[in-house]
């Protein structure tokens, strides 16, 4: 006298009693960094002098480019003041690269800070207050090959991506519930 189904159901909700909780696909560990030389794609003979190219590398945005003099460098391809793409109309001028939109500039080769938001000349300094002055991101490069002229390669941190979730995680985490992810 089982109404139609009832026994399937019942046999499926004894069959779920058991299970797991789904793993977490998540990590609130201390990342440590790995450093590690990724290929580019790119060749810097196809470089001009000031010529940049930006590239994702191991969850990393990087700008590849060469000075005036054809030295090549690469920095992270976002801006410290607030985080505008430098590939996006970014200056060589020597061995110095000027953000397009706020005019921060930055040494290609230690990534120290210039000048800190010149233009517009009114917005540019007051957006300038607002966040702390920081230098520019720089990875060191090299060109793979016996005697080089070969790809370009950039020695990136292949946890950087990790880590900062874990960051992430971590605020969440503690913002919900217990660090390891279980809650109260």
């Amino acid at each position: 006298s089982a109404l139609c189904g009832a026994s399937k159901i019942a046999a499926l909700a004894s069959a779920n009693v058991g299970a797991s909780k789904t793993a977490a696909r998540y990590t609130t560990q201390i990342i440590l960094p790995s450093l590690t030389w990724v290929k580019t794609g790119l060749s810097a003979k196809n470089f001009a002098p000031t010529e940049l190219k930006a590239v994702t590398l191991a969850g990393n945005d990087v700008l590849i480019g060469k000075t005036e003099a054809g030295k090549l460098f690469c920095v992270g391809n976002l801006c410290p003041h607030i985080g505008t793409p430098m590939s996006e109309g970014a200056d060589v001028i020597g061995d110095v690269i000027v953000c397009p939109l706020h005019g921060s500039s930055f040494k290609t080769t230690t990534g120290e800070l210039i000048d800190w938001c010149v233009s517009p000349p009114i917005i540019g300094p007051l957006t300038g207050l607002v966040v702390e002055k920081k230098n520019l991101l720089i990875f060191d490069c090299r060109e793979s090959g016996f005697l080089g002229g070969g790809e370009i390669e950039v020695l990136v941190d292949t946890n950087a991506k990790k880590a900062y979730e874990a960051d992430y995680w971590k605020g969440i985490l503690d913002a919900q519930g217990k660090d390891d992810g279980s809650y109260y």
